[in-house]
């Protein structure tokens, strides 16, 4: 096994995420890559992308998030994060409970018993 000094686990770090070198990679892609971004405020985003990607433009975000392919949701801690639609599903499926997921479907709990 390979055991990384301290600079070359920093390294590693921000090459994973994408803060080592501007990637050449599209906006979902990047995102999906990072399995999101804070987002806590709508310009978060266009920054954290911005300093990621190399060809990033802010219109190609606008227009992801408005066909929904990319979502702005509470996901961890109750913190907003930006994330695919996919992937936001996948995160909300185990976490979500009975209640919760009869809250999102319109449903109650008492409805869903009888």
């Amino acid at each position: 096994m390979t055991v990384l000094d301290t600079r070359a686990l920093n390294r590693a770090t921000l090459a994973r995420q994408l803060l080592l070198d501007h990637a050449d990679t599209p906006v979902l892609d990047a995102v999906a890559h990072l399995g999101g971004l804070q987002a806590q405020e709508p310009q978060e985003p266009f920054v954290g992308l911005w300093s990621r990607l190399r060809a990033f433009d802010p219109a190609m975000l606008s227009d992801l998030l408005t066909q929904r392919s990319l979502v702005r949701t509470h996901l961890m801690r109750r913190t907003v994060h930006l994330l695919t639609a996919d992937d936001a599903l996948a995160w909300r499926g185990p976490a979500t409970t009975p209640c919760c997921a009869n809250e999102y479907s319109g449903t109650t709990a008492a409805s869903s018993t009888e």
